[in-house]
């Protein structure tokens, strides 16, 4: 009777609350336990739990809030350096990423709890740790069905030749975009699959990176600059917001600052859409202030159902202790860290003890494991680098990275087979990472399937039509397939995009000397020796072309620039004496 009495007071009191619009908390006395029953505040967007809880089939965005995640990303600094933004604006991505995550954990902004929020900043914003937080190891293991998760990311971005945005980790590579960035796609796809909730915010402010764009040929294709949310697709609950219009340039952080401010309007308790239209219309008069070529108009997509989302709301239940799960990975994490710390400052046996530590508080932590697996490599210990591969891939069997490294383990312990298998597995996982097109391609011809190698090499070509190396190797997979046309054609536009390039010119001279085309093979090493005077081989296929040009003279100078500059292990040097004898001799 006294349950029933209590509920039903309860229930009044919600819908007095409900009517009356307060915001403040009541507390009550449970009259059989005797505890303080807290009264949810009524914020729009969010109903009142006990309520709810009667009703376990209640769907929709629109049910409340038990728990609130966090993830911010925010980076300035890359390892790669072309990559690092220009100018004061475009540098503090990291800093509003910083100003961000102190809105979330402010108990009169976000409230969120310290321990539900994960921040990576520059060097901490790897590939590696981004996959890990928003995956199976923080968000994954932690956030529960009526949970709310924040994804805030600021770095730079761009849009590429396969129609996608991709961002910018720390540790990317210019040149192997579709390897080492994160594609708008694969960050979606992780988060759906992942992320037990369906009420997930994206933020992004991706500041536009000429460098990258340049490097994979998307400028000439495409003039987009900016992710096009309206190409996005949102699972049920998702909200995304970008700086930025896809046809503009994301200059600085004006619209995260902007968005931070609003947020914090009315106590923090201001819908999100309501903060947004208040930071687009502040972005907007801003950025076109400083000229219309900056102006940034930013956008919003939502999938969301019900009342208004207030990020701001407190989450209707105290904040549990993290599962074990992640306890068990936020301290596998610091060691981890510690470990690739010490291996970039060399001192790998230290790195050893570290990685040790990190698997034996998580030994589902696949990052641990498989870089202690790159770290045994160090110490020739390849056999036990196998086993940690072996055990980081059953964890994650969809990780490329690791089946890349797996497959040169095994390549090294002689195990050809097993090594090209890997290879495989791995280009079925992502036929866009040019390092494994380039090994692919390379096997290939080693065991002459021909055709094989110039697919792999068209691949890459196709990602990065600007990059001299690729056509290059394509060149040199038409020349062993018997296309001399198309090999000369690709050489010459290697040159073309590249001509202070050696190996380009080389490539070209080499090619034209196996058409019949003596002289021209002679001009184009003689460029080459013109832009290195002492690169070996430039010197060496210029002597085997000016004697076939009947340049005796010409040869033998070049001969004894090929030996003055070769290695000493180079197995061509010992030939090359007799044969510059001979040449010598035949003029006495």
């Amino acid at each position: 009777m006294h349950r029933i009495q209590w509920l039903s007071r309860l229930m009044l009191t919600a819908l007095f609350a409900l009517q009356s619009g307060s915001v403040f908390a009541q507390a009550d006395e449970d009259e059989i336990t005797g505890e303080k029953i807290q009264t949810p505040k009524t914020v729009r967007g969010v109903e009142f739990t006990k309520i709810q809880d009667l009703n376990p089939n209640a769907k929709g965005t629109n049910r409340p809030i038990k728990q609130k995640w966090a993830v911010v990303i925010g980076a300035s600094r890359f390892k790669e350096g072309r990559l690092s933004p220009g100018g004061a604006e475009a540098s503090d991505m990291a800093q509003s990423a910083k100003e961000f995550c102190d809105y979330l954990l402010d108990p009169n902004g976000g409230r969120f709890d310290k321990s539900h929020v994960k921040l990576l900043l520059d060097g901490n914003a790897s590939k590696q740790n981004i996959m890990s937080a928003i995956g199976p190891n923080f968000l994954g293991n932690g956030v529960g069905p009526d949970d709310l998760v924040v994804v805030y990311v600021a770095t730079s971005a761009f849009p590429t030749t396969d129609g996608n945005t991709y961002l910018c980790a720390y540790d990317c590579a210019l040149d192997n975009i579709y390897g080492t960035c994160i594609s708008m796609q694969t960050l979606m796809t992780t988060l759906k699959q992942n992320v037990k909730s369906d009420r997930i915010v994206l933020v992004l402010q991706s500041a536009y990176s000429g460098a990258a764009e340049l490097e994979s040929g998307a400028k000439s294709l495409t003039q987009t600059y900016n992710l096009d949310i309206s190409k996005v697709a949102l699972g049920n609950g998702f909200i995304i917001m970008s700086s930025s219009q896809p046809n503009e340039i994301t200059w600085s952080s004006a619209f995260s600052k902007n968005l931070t401010s609003a947020l914090r309007q009315e106590g923090g308790l201001i819908s999100l859409d309501k903060a947004f239209a208040v930071a687009r219309q502040k972005t907007e008069a801003e950025t076109s202030a400083a000229g219309w070529k900056k102006k940034q108009v930013p956008a919003m997509k939502s999938n969301w159902t019900g009342a208004p989302l207030v990020l701001g709301t407190p989450p209707v239940e105290r904040v549990a202790n993290l599962p074990s799960s992640v306890t068990s990975f936020l301290s596998a994490e610091g060691a981890y860290l510690k470990a690739s710390n010490l291996i970039a400052d060399g001192k790998v046996d230290e790195a050893l003890e570290q990685y040790k530590l990190a698997i034996a508080a998580d030994s589902k932590y696949a990052d641990a494991l498989a870089d202690y697996g790159a770290a045994l490599t160090m110490k020739d210990d390849w056999q036990g680098a196998a086993e940690q591969y072996k055990k980081a891939i059953a964890i994650r069997p969809a990780d490329e990275l690791f089946r890349i490294n797996y497959a040169r383990v095994l390549d090294k312990l002689g195990d050809k087979q097993a090594s090209l298998d890997e290879l495989l597995n791995a280009y079925r996982i992502n036929p866009k990472d040019v390092s494994l097109l380039k090994t692919l391609s390379s096997k290939s011809l080693a065991a002459g399937k021909i055709d094989e190698a110039v697919r792999y090499m068209q691949e890459a070509v196709d990602l990065y039509p600007k990059k001299s190396e690729f056509r290059e190797r394509l060149s040199a997979a038409l020349l062993r397939a018997g296309d001399t046309n198309q090999a000369v054609a690709q050489a010459k536009e290697a040159v073309r995009l590249d001509n202070k390039s050696v190996t380009a010119r080389t490539t070209l001279g080499s090619i034209l000397l196996v058409q019949g085309y003596v002289g021209p093979a002679v001009e184009s090493y003689k460029e080459a020796v013109k832009i290195d005077p002492k690169d070996a081989n430039a010197r060496f296929y210029l002597s085997r072309a000016m004697e076939q040009n009947g340049d005796r003279n010409g040869a033998i100078s070049n001969l004894h620039e090929f030996l003055n500059a070769c290695a000493s292990t180079d197995p061509r040097a010992e030939k090359a004496r007799e044969h510059l004898r001979e040449l010598e001799s035949r003029g006495n």
